[in-house]
């Protein structure tokens, strides 16, 4: 059965998500110190407020949970299906039922690399032979970083967790309005490589990136290259990813979800 049609509010919200722009660079300003990636992520997040509503007017069960970590979810129930989306701040949400683990968004590095190589081998290989972090004190090096997601959707099937799916939201923008400036999607490959990692730690686990239009409005090598990157990791059972930046891509997405609860 096709899915329903999403809600003229929904496809607004998604035509809001990819005619987002920030503004351009400012000189002497700090990573992190601009604020257009809040407002960008509060779109997002009504967004799914709005998803959840339209699986609530489907008939759907929706209520809100909070999880081990304090993070409130919308959990939409069709009989044997269960979906944790995003929900924002509810304070009435009860507790979930389901596995602290299930809904992690922060990833320690230590945790990373005592799964793989191990601790004991990443001092071996990896450690310099001199200087501050030498020999045992390797560890020292990365003991307190993480890696941490903007959010993340967890798909339940019968009781079992079907699939995780890391959500991370960037903005991209171009200060001289032809190409893309490129130090938010740089960082962006790197958390794909850990997402690599982390995809490990569970039976299934995807990984899918929302970003503003601005990555086709102009010249880049970004938008290609992670839908290369998408396509090859295909090749492997273990990893899925997905990169959205127009509205039809997002709403394709929102079908696919709608989709799945569905079809049980």
């Amino acid at each position: 059965m096709p899915s329903p049609d999403l809600s003229k509010t929904l496809l607004s919200l998604l035509q809001e998500l990819e005619e987002f722009e920030a503004s351009e660079s400012v000189a002497e300003t700090g990573t992190g110190a601009r604020r257009e990636g809040e407002d960008f992520e509060g779109l997002v997040a009504q967004m799914w407020t709005e998803f959840a509503e339209l699986c609530k007017r489907q008939g759907y069960d929706v209520n809100a949970v909070r999880d081990g970590y304090g993070t409130v979810f919308n959990k939409v129930n069709n009989k044997r299906k269960v979906m944790l989306v995003p929900a924002g701040n509810i304070p009435a949400a009860a507790d979930s039922p389901y596995e602290k683990s299930w809904t992690r968004l922060n990833f320690k590095v230590e945790e990373l690399v005592e799964n793989f190589p191990g601790t004991a081998e990443a001092q071996e290989r990896y450690a310099p032979k001199t200087g501050r972090f030498a020999g045992k004190n390797y560890r020292d090096i990365y003991t307190g970083s993480s890696t941490k997601f903007d959010g993340t959707l967890v798909l339940v099937n019968r009781g079992v967790m079907e699939r995780k799916v890391l959500l991370e939201y960037k903005t991209a923008k171009s200060s001289r309005g032809s190409r893309i400036d490129g130090n938010a999607h740089e960082r962006l490959t790197f958390q794909v490589m850990q997402y690599l990692e982390i995809a490990t730690l569970y039976p299934r686990c995807s990984m899918t990136v929302l970003s503003n239009g601005a990555l086709v409005r102009y010249k880049n090598k970004y938008h290609t290259n992670f839908h290369v990157q998408a396509d090859r990791l295909k090749c492997f059972a273990w990893f899925s990813m997905n990169h959205m930046s127009t509205q039809h891509e997002f709403g394709n997405y929102l079908r696919e979800l709608l989709n799945w609860i569905e079809n049980d």
